[in-house]
């Protein structure tokens, strides 16, 4: 990271929601990383083991909160978290700061959030790390594949399909889909992940090739909203009986990495990286 080094307890932790979250607080402590935590939703697991670090806040008071951080003579900020911007009159924003966010949306940029707040938090002279380099441990890589020789004509197949997947990702539609052997049964869409596993699950016995799919966007950044698979997932996938997880080398987080891929090895699932 040129010019981006990394120094003791010099990072602001901008949290959401989520045991992921508290993950990510204790691996930056651990490292000493972490300075402050910024909590932008409820979350109980910062409150009850990181009292002393915590401080909440509204996002749509984000410059209360960019305030905030420069006052801790803070400049390194991650993001962990979905952050939705709330609709653009309901943001306490100075008339300095509304022209720069109206410009964006008169620019077309509304629905890329992720964009208008990185840009934002620039202007303020705050540097938004990226979570794929600062949580490298965390992310799917080659080492993690475990395959099973009963599933090695589906493992083959999608090996063969690897730049139709990737096509399909490029589009920007969805983080996740599911295919029962080479064809795409289902893809999600604004209900989430596991609401999409849910109901091709309920409707199984009709399928006998279950392959769930999970890659990042080509328009999403590393340093916001970077894709997530975890337990939760995990456990849908065992009950419902995928016979495979398919993800791509680098741009995915395992959170709980190590008890993610011991309950792989468990059951009768290949993790297949693309």
């Amino acid at each position: 990271m040129k010019n981006l080094a990394i120094s003791k307890n010099d990072i602001c932790l901008i949290a959401g929601s989520g045991l992921f979250v508290y993950e990510v607080a204790n691996f930056l402590n651990n490292k000493n990383l972490l300075n402050q935590i910024i909590l932008i939703n409820e979350n109980k697991f910062i409150k009850q083991n990181f009292k002393e670090k915590y401080k909440s806040f509204q996002i749509k008071d984000i410059e209360k909160i960019t305030t905030y951080i420069k006052s801790k003579k803070l400049k390194k900020v991650i993001i962990i978290g979905y952050v939705e911007l709330p609709s653009f009159e309901k943001i306490n924003l100075s008339v300095k700061s509304k022209l720069l966010i109206s410009k964006d949306i008169f620019l077309n940029n509304i629905n890329d959030q992720s964009k208008i707040l990185k840009k934002y938090l620039s202007n303020n002279k705050l540097i938004l790390l990226s979570q794929k380099k600062i949580l490298k441990k965390m992310l799917a890589s080659y080492e993690d594949e475990f395959l099973h020789n009963i599933n090695k004509k589906i493992i083959n197949k999608l090996k063969l399909n690897k730049n139709f997947l990737k096509k399909i990702f490029s589009m920007n539609i969805a983080q996740s889909l599911i295919l029962n052997g080479d064809r795409v049964i289902a893809i999600e869409d604004i209900f989430g992940t596991n609401d999409m596993i849910n109901r091709i699950g309920k409707i199984n016995l009709k399928f006998n090739n279950l392959i769930f799919v999970k890659s990042k966007k080509s328009n999403q950044i590393d340093e916001i909203d970077f894709p997530i698979i975890g337990m939760e997932t995990l456990k849908l996938l065992v009950k419902y009986k995928f016979r495979s997880i398919c993800l791509f080398n680098n741009n995915i987080l395992i959170s709980e990495k190590d008890k993610f891929l011991k309950e792989i090895r468990a059951n009768n699932i290949s993790l297949i990286i693309l």
